[in-house]
């Protein structure tokens, strides 16, 4: 049986089936790493890698920036640079009034989600048994 044929999924394919393309799910978890407190870049991927919030796929570090840039660039936070301490200069990122009311728009929107998906899980489920 042929394992390149239409419809197959390689493993080394990035299939959303297991879990990849969950990258619009950066944007409430820096908003609510950020609501909590400061953080510079590095620190953020650090907070989001210590969740394990993406079950063992690795925080793709390029994609948090540009999430950073997406969320400066709407007013969601802002940046200023960090000049104390040794060392390099560190942006250090603050969420804004507009940040916080997305979030709040963010968590009505996963609930939907959650609803969403637990309504696909239960009748995926019941077709596969």
């Amino acid at each position: 049986m042929s394992n390149t044929g239409p419809g197959h999924i390689k493993a080394d394919v990035k299939c959303s089936c297991k879990g990849y393309s969950l990258d619009k799910f950066l944007q409430p978890n820096i908003l609510t790493l950020l609501a909590k407190q400061d953080l510079h870049g590095y620190s953020i991927i650090q907070e989001l890698e210590d969740k394990n919030l993406y079950y063992g796929n690795q925080i793709d570090q390029a994609g948090v920036y540009r999430t950073l840039k997406i969320l400066q660039n709407r007013g969601m936070i802002i940046s200023e640079w960090d000049l104390a301490g040794t060392g390099a200069a560190k942006k250090v990122y603050r969420i804004t009034a507009k940040g916080l009311d997305c979030l709040r728009h963010w968590i009505v929107t996963l609930e939907d989600y959650k609803k969403t998906l637990e309504a696909t899980i239960e009748n995926a489920r019941a077709v596969l048994e």
